[in-house]
């Protein structure tokens, strides 16, 4: 495939330091300039139009151009911190699938993503440019490689390039010869990709040698004959592939007693939104789903239920529909996200108490932390635990970020995601500063101007678990869980809410914060992580503060969700004029004995300490 008339996006430093937009040829030259840092790049490219697009929307998204790929990359991910070898094993196994299948070594680039494996090869398939090409590829590879590798083809996604570094892990994404993968174990080759690789080049793929197999055809996921979709769903030996499993249980189970239409709509769903499969498609393959039945729906009425899944593009049935979860699968990629139950969905008495003793003996160190370590004098502990979300109101221009600030500077070595959403990052990165050396700005300042190896060293090891997110750089709040999984934080400050970005809510203020607030808490609990959010108050509180009333938990502004979402509501008052004299206290507590802190604010350190 010629590339030259094509364009990628990418990103450096950060996944969220996306939206940069170059030609193909010109991408290995960013490579080179940024050698070593995390790079990403997208796994398909853009046509000329992409140009025009970013320019008038800021964004990649809801690009309906023509969009192509030039090789693909199958991602084997590494799924939890001890199965590194059988994670090895399955890409060897994949290797033998594709020799058996044709696909000859030499078609076959190996790489340590830093993590899990990627197997790179060239466009056998032949698939050709078109404006539907993601939902192409999914399906197609999906058919033939399903039950070894994530499916992550989608039509805006970043894939790690190679020789980048995987902060999350400080290894490069090397490549990697079929000899040594055999040879090497998980531990070996780990230990390897901490330096980037020089000593070896995989060969390359010719960018305009025609690569396409005879025996390889893209799935036509708009064809009318559904035999090709029932190879993804039909498996005489019931074995199923890790995307959305549930699907796959239901197709193959057949009839359900009083659940056929109930059933149907949701397989029809899933094949829409995740498959991408259009209504002849799914018709027929609805039809196939029926005819497993000894008492099948007529053909108008599968017909009808299909059109209607399409019509009303609803019917969005999620991991924990009452129908869906009873056939989850913890082989499905989406599993992790989870928090159900396979064996047991309701608990008995035993289960109840096994189920706490066994949380009350697990360490949490990693991922909870008590104030009172911060504030010793504080009288009663107050924990803040992995899936809670607390929030901290107050009115502007007291210190409140400061205050999340000076936290997590006090913490031990807690991998921390800081959303500076309101502040710019010279500032927030010097204030750390400012409080772990008890300096005010201008010394600060003045030893980093003079280059002061103490200073940079000390500022570099206090930050060395603080990733750093600005407004400049502001991502939707869709992208906090990769930001999450690849910064691997324990803790989340959103610095404010009312500043986070988030594409899907609806333009109502009212009705954007609480699903800010609700997509928050969802994200504390699905990730394990603390979400720390900060929020002004509304303008009636504020008001009501300089007639000399305090705040309460209904004094945040506009969100009617954040008192019964959040965990903990914490409020912070003061004088405003420059006065040392703050006030904070738990307003609410889910599982904590409230606190009221008494405490001076330094505005030349930003620290704080007790009141005398």
């Amino acid at each position: 495939m010629d590339t030259k008339d094509w364009y990628l996006e990418y990103a450096v430093g950060s996944i969220s330091n996306r939206m940069n937009i170059c030609r193909v040829d010109e991408f290995s030259d960013i490579v080179k300039k940024n050698f070593g840092q995390e790079i990403y790049n997208s796994m398909f490219l853009y046509n000329h139009d992409i140009i025009d697009h970013v320019n008038k929307t800021g964004s990649v998204s809801e690009f309906n151009g023509e969009q192509a790929i030039d090789k693909i990359v199958l991602d084997i991910d590494l799924v939890g911190e001890k199965s590194g070898d059988k994670t090895k094993d399955k890409l060897l196994e994949l290797v033998d699938v594709m020799n058996g299948k044709g696909i000859g070594n030499e078609l076959i680039q190996l790489w340590f993503s830093g993590s899990g494996f990627h197997i790179h090869i060239p466009n056998i398939y032949g698939f050709e440019p078109s404006n539907n090409i993601a939902k192409i590829v999914r399906a197609t590879l999906q058919r033939d490689f399903g039950n070894y590798i994530d499916m992550i083809y989608d039509s805006r996604r970043l894939i790690r390039s190679g020789y980048s570094c995987n902060k999350k892990t400080s290894c490069y994404k090397i490549p990697l010869s079929l000899q040594e993968v055999e040879l090497w174990d998980y531990d070996s080759i780990k230990d390897f990709a901490k330096k980037i690789r020089n000593d070896w080049i995989p060969p390359k793929f010719d960018a305009d040698k025609d690569y396409k197999l005879n025996d390889f055809e893209p799935m036509d996921i708009s064809r009318k004959n559904s035999n090709e979709h029932r190879k993804i769903f039909e498996n005489r030996r019931g074995i199923t592939t890790r995307w959305i499993t549930c699907a796959q249980h239901i197709y193959n189970d057949g009839e359900v007693p009083n659940m056929r239409h109930k059933n149907l709509l949701r397989v029809v769903s899933l094949w829409i939104r995740h498959y991408g499969f259009d209504k002849i498609a799914c018709d027929n393959l609805a039809r196939a789903y029926m005819s497993k039945m000894n008492n099948p729906l007529p053909a108008d009425e599968v017909s009808r239920l299909v059109a209607d899944a399409y019509k009303i593009g609803g019917y969005k049935y999620g991991c924990d529909d009452e129908i869906l979860s009873q056939y989850c699968d913890s082989k499905c990629t989406l599993f992790r996200f989870k928090n159900l139950d396979e064996e047991s969905k309701v608990l008995n008495s035993d289960e109840m108490v096994d189920m706490l003793v066994n949380y009350l003996n697990t360490d949490f160190s990693d991922k909870s932390f008590n104030l009172k370590d911060i504030f010793p004098f504080m009288q009663n502990d107050f924990l803040f635990r992995g899936g809670e979300l607390a929030m901290l109101i107050g009115d502007t221009k007291l210190g409140k970020t400061a205050f999340w600030q000076y936290i997590i500077a006090n913490l031990p070595k807690v991998s921390t995601l800081f959303l500076s959403l309101e502040v710019d990052k010279e500032k927030i990165t010097r204030r750390f500063i400012q409080q772990t050396l008890k300096m005010n700005k201008e010394e600060v300042e003045k030893l980093l101007k003079e280059r002061d190896s103490y200073v940079i060293n000390k500022a570099k090891e206090v930050m060395s678990n603080i990733s750093l997110t600005t407004a400049a750089e502001a991502p939707d709040i869709t992208q906090y869980s990769e930001l999450i999984e690849k910064s691997n934080a324990k803790i989340v400050v959103v610095d404010t809410i009312d500043r986070v970005k988030a594409r899907y809510a609806k333009n109502d203020l009212l009705q954007k914060q609480n699903y800010i607030i609700n997509e928050l808490k969802d994200l504390a609990m699905k990730e394990e992580v603390i979400i720390l959010g900060v929020s002004h108050i509304s303008k009636g509180a504020s008001f009501r503060l300089k007639e000399g009333e305090r705040l309460d938990i209904h004094s945040g502004k506009g969100s009617s969700d954040m008192e019964q979402k959040a965990d903990t509501i914490i409020s912070f008052e003061g004088d405003r004029n420059m006065s040392s004299k703050r006030r904070v206290e738990a307003l609410g507590a889910r599982d904590n004995t409230p606190f009221e802190l008494l405490v001076n604010f330094d505005w030349k350190t930003f620290t704080f300490s007790k009141r005398t």
